[in-house]
């Protein structure tokens, strides 16, 4: 591997610094010394968490539900389709 993400987060408060590093040259000998270099090659970004707070009892319990899909049982199968708990149809297709 010559890629390595790194997230560090120094305490509660503080948000989470994400680093992206790849390591220019791998020799045995700064292997043996576990002194390998990375340059920083890609985004660097922190992450803050904003919401630590549940929502209302009904605000949650809306946000929860699952649609009711109609007449699941009563439609005529067909083959290679189903439906996901969202409602959404998915299909098979054979080559």
């Amino acid at each position: 591997m010559r890629r390595v993400l790194i997230f560090t987060c120094k305490g509660n408060e503080e948000p989470i610094q994400v680093n992206h590093l790849e390591c220019t040259s791998i020799n045995e000998a700064l292997a043996k010394k576990n002194a390998v270099p990375f340059n920083e090659i890609g985004p660097s970004f922190s992450l803050r968490l904003r919401r630590d707070k549940l929502a209302s009892a009904d605000l949650f319990k809306e946000a929860c539900r699952r649609p009711k899909i109609a007449n699941q049982i009563k439609k005529k199968a067909k083959k290679n389709m189903y439906t996901n708990e969202l409602g959404e149809t998915h299909g098979k297709v054979y080559v």
